[in-house]
């Protein structure tokens, strides 16, 4: 699978809720849950770990392409780079990759039309 177009709109995700401190949504590659808190996936390498559930972000984020593949990831569509059917994983960019419910691998069915 290439690259997949997906418009990313430029705007900003608030990480911290007593300070303003912003990452922009395109920079994000994906998100990561565990219970109350949320593991952000950044472009250049850093995770940022927030007090938020991922149903907090998916809210925010689905306006902006991005797809709940598995009850603990949240993925950016334009980061996708592979998705392996037999064994339900994806591959993004910068050797990130995330496992693809059976349930909700039909969003990623979405993206190839």
């Amino acid at each position: 699978m290439t690259h997949i177009s997906v418009p990313i709109y430029v705007a900003a995700l608030k990480i911290n809720r007593k300070t303003d401190k912003f990452v922009w949504v395109e920079d994000v590659v994906m998100l990561r849950g565990a219970v109350n808190y949320t593991t952000v996936y950044l472009q250049n390498g850093k995770q940022i770990m927030i007090a938020h559930t991922l149903k907090y972000f998916e809210d925010i984020l689905q306006d902006y392409g991005f797809l709940r593949v598995h009850r603990a990831y949240l993925i950016n569509p334009v980061h996708l780079l592979k998705y392996d059917r037999e064994n339900q994983k994806i591959s993004l960019s910068h050797n990130l990759s995330a496992e693809v419910s059976r349930r909700r691998a039909k969003n990623l069915a979405v993206l190839n039309g």
